[in-house]
């Protein structure tokens, strides 16, 4: 129940977050386009929902990340307030979608999928890659656009995740100094636009 409780808060503040920047928007500045609509499926089951997952958890980091690269004031130090406040309340693209989906997607599915970012060394115990996933993650390191696998237990499919200007402050350069927002954890040393990872989905037919 406690979980439960805190995804829908997290929802709640996504959805609040959202709908004031969209209030904010001038109308002259040019929006970002829709996303691509189709009439055919690209994939059928396992295959299609591998393939939602791993769309729903970028799109969902994108979204979060979006308020640390936008102002939201013409003041700096409104801007910095902010920032500071959403890291505080760890209000983050891996903190939220790492959050909600490691603890909806199970539930919703009976333990038959899960999806996760996996990277080289997760701060997160729970994106830990396993001995699929990992040869997925060599995959797109090495320049795939996507990858996948059937295993006579699962599907699994897998994008790439590159780092943005958003994942810098805690995760970007010098490589091993405290990150200024959690200084339990150490920098990784990214670079805007270097591939940092693959976020992967894993969907079996029974959980």
């Amino acid at each position: 129940m406690r979980n439960l409780c805190m995804v829908l808060a997290v929802l709640l503040i996504a959805s609040i977050i959202w709908i004031a920047s969209v209030f904010r928007a001038d109308p002259q500045t040019p929006q970002e386009p829709p996303p691509e609509q189709s009439t055919q499926l690209r994939k059928q089951g396992n295959q299609e929902l591998a393939y939602l997952l791993v769309k729903l958890e970028l799109r969902t980091r994108g979204v979060i990340g979006k308020h640390y690269t936008r102002p939201q004031s013409s003041v700096p130090g409104v801007n910095l307030v902010y920032k500071r406040w959403l890291a505080k309340n760890a209000i983050l693209p891996a903190a939220v979608a790492d959050r909600i989906f490691s603890n909806v997607v199970p539930q919703a599915t009976g333990g038959r999928a899960w999806v996760k970012m996996v990277v080289d060394d997760p701060r997160n115990p729970n994106n830990r890659a396993d001995s699929i996933a990992e040869k997925l993650l060599g995959n797109i390191k090495r320049g795939e656009a996507e990858a996948e696998r059937t295993t006579p237990e699962a599907y699994y499919y897998a994008e790439p995740i590159k780092a943005t200007e958003t994942c810098l402050p805690c995760h970007g350069e010098p490589r091993g100094e405290p990150d200024p927002a959690f200084p339990q954890y150490k920098k990784n040393g990214w670079r805007a636009g270097e591939v940092i990872g693959a976020v992967i989905a894993r969907v079996a037919d029974h959980g």
